[in-house]
């Protein structure tokens, strides 16, 4: 699974905010890992359009068996032999009103600022490796101070409702996502910067719903993430302020840098 983070707003840049995920990243990142999760299984199978959002077909007059993974082997009369139509919705709680069934329900709960220290990180640096070489091909890297950081961390909660039109898929559908979220994508997640802690599980209920029963269960996913800065040290001058503040020039010169020769008095009156 791939993601990209992208910031349209221009305040990031001008602040020099390089990581803030409280809110839309995480949620981005939940529902797209729910969407891949599905998308592989036979029975509860998400389809996207080509826009990404969930494959809901309007089904009036398709033959039966047309929303199925695999159309022909449930009915014959079809002339594809892929679904026409997604099985599951899976999206954001408030961007539809839930109309279709089977559905996954994804929102942002609260959230706080937790500090990592008491500074917020202040007087970490980012160095960058920069290898100088000269003409004999002797060479070594040195470590240039790149930015100043200043970061910290995010606590809240994912909300993710379940909403069925039945008792054994509204609990097949919760076992599901609390072992996906529980383990197998555990480690994913920690790469791409969200530690997902223990998974709550609400009580069960249902409610009426014009001449039907919705059952519906959620899940809360305790997440912790990060915010980080890193404001540029942009010139050489800059640099070598810094390097002179904070002590942080090289202890030890590399021996193929340096050039040693020896030359005797009478040798020094001759090159005269």
């Amino acid at each position: 699974m791939g993601t990209n983070n992208f910031f349209r707003s221009d305040l990031y840049r001008i602040y020099n905010i390089v990581e803030s995920s409280m809110l839309v990243y995480p949620k981005e990142i939940i529902i797209a890992t729910l969407r891949d999760f599905f998308s592989h299984d036979s029975y509860y199978y998400f389809q996207k359009d080509d826009f990404g959002f969930p494959n809901t077909t309007d089904h009036t007059g398709l033959p039966l068996g047309a929303d199925m993974p695999y159309g022909p082997g449930s009915n014959p009369s079809l002339s594809t032999s892929s679904p026409l139509s997604t099985r599951l919705f899976i999206g954001e709680n408030y961007r539809w009103n839930a109309i279709y069934y089977p559905a996954i329900l994804v929102k942002a709960g609260g959230s706080k600022y937790v500090p990592i220290s008491i500074n917020r990180e202040k007087g970490s640096v980012k160095y960058e490796n920069i290898i100088y070489e000269d003409g004999y091909g002797n060479s070594t890297v040195l470590q240039q101070p790149k930015a100043l950081i200043t970061s910290g961390a995010w606590e809240g909660q994912i909300i993710i409702d379940v909403l069925t039109r039945s008792l054994r898929s509204r609990d097949e559908l919760v076992q599901l996502i609390a072992i996906l979220f529980t383990d197998i994508v555990f480690e994913t997640l920690v790469d791409i910067g969200i530690i997902v802690k223990p998974i709550n599980i609400g009580s069960p209920n249902e409610t009426d719903d014009r001449n039907d029963k919705l059952y519906r269960q959620s899940l809360t996913l305790d997440i912790r993430t990060e915010w980080r800065r890193a404001i540029p040290i942009s010139t050489v001058i800059d640099s070598i302020n810094f390097i002179v503040d904070f002590g942080t020039s090289p202890e030890t010169i590399d021996p193929n840098l340096t050039i040693e020769t020896q030359i005797t008095y009478e040798d020094f009156l001759e090159s005269l």
